[in-house]
């Protein structure tokens, strides 16, 4: 039997990749795994090590292969249903969490990562998720199974089927341009479409969820949505400021510099009319 220097020696992956893969098939953490070069190699933990060696070297990512990816410090489970949880969007998360919304309504929730994460730090927070994709919702309610959350997931094309009133509404939505070409072989080939290209801009659907949101009788005191940055940037934002001329509207960026949340504080008008 191979030893576990000798595999990873010889593997035609990168060397964090080997090493994942490794210490996944044998069950090793990377101390143990950098601690046991000697160690022989079961055939069976071996052909798993192979098969994952394989898919890889088609460009699907290490995420896709485990089934897993970390987000917010939690373990979410993915599949080829859904979009793989990205660390950008964990400003999303950060900033939800520092207006401590006692209601907030996610929608297009996917693996259900930004809605998770947030009932986790903040438990008393009512939370409704919704996507389009019933494959996807049956993903986000593994996910909340396992990470211990209740939440009401909800089948609906944004907010055609969602009733009641949220304090938040957040969306990570496809925001892709149709004939993009910059996505990496791992997203293009193996994350689903649906949860990736927004129309010709990109923004179709950002400005779909804006309309509706606009029209609701009892408003969000907040809407928070993720985009791509650059161009779409300077698009969204006069939307907004066309269909909420007295609201608040702030681009936030993330780590990168990079433009990626819009934020719109609601003005609160049509409550005091309604008083």
């Amino acid at each position: 039997m191979p030893k576990v220097s000798e595999v990873l020696a010889g593997s035609l992956l990168d060397r964090l990749d080997a090493e994942l893969f490794l210490g996944e098939v044998l069950n090793f953490t990377p101390t143990e795994l950098f601690a046991q070069p000697d160690f022989a190699i079961p055939e069976t933990a071996l052909a798993r090590f192979h098969a994952f060696e394989k898919s890889r070297l088609t460009g699907k990512s290490v995420a896709a292969i485990l089934g897993r990816k970390e987000f917010f410090g939690l373990d979410f489970f993915v599949n080829e249903n859904v979009l793989i949880p990205r660390p950008e969007t964990e400003l999303l998360v950060e900033e939800i969490l520092k207006i401590a919304p006692r209601s907030l309504l996610d929608v297009g929730t996917g693996s259900g990562a930004i809605a998770i994460s947030v009932k986790k730090n903040l438990p008393h927070c009512h939370i409704v998720a919704n996507d389009v994709s019933p494959a996807a919702l049956a993903v986000a309610q593994k996910n909340s199974q396992n990470l211990g959350v209740e939440i009401e997931f909800i089948e609906s094309d944004l907010l055609e089927k969602i009733s009641g009133e949220f304090d938040l509404v957040a969306a990570n939505l496809p925001y892709v341009p149709d004939d993009s070409h910059e996505l990496q072989k791992s997203v293009a080939d193996f994350e689903p479409r649906l949860a990736l290209f927004g129309g010709a801009d990109g923004m179709d659907l950002l400005r779909c969820l804006l309309r509706q949101i606009s029209k609701l009788a009892q408003k969000p005191k907040f809407v928070l949505l993720e985009f791509g940055g650059g161009v779409q940037t300077e698009i969204l934002e006069k939307f907004a400021r066309e269909l909420f001329p007295d609201s608040e509207i702030t681009i936030l960026l993330d780590l990168a510099g990079i433009a990626r949340v819009l934020k719109i504080t609601c003005s609160m008008e049509h409550e005091a009319h309604n008083t």
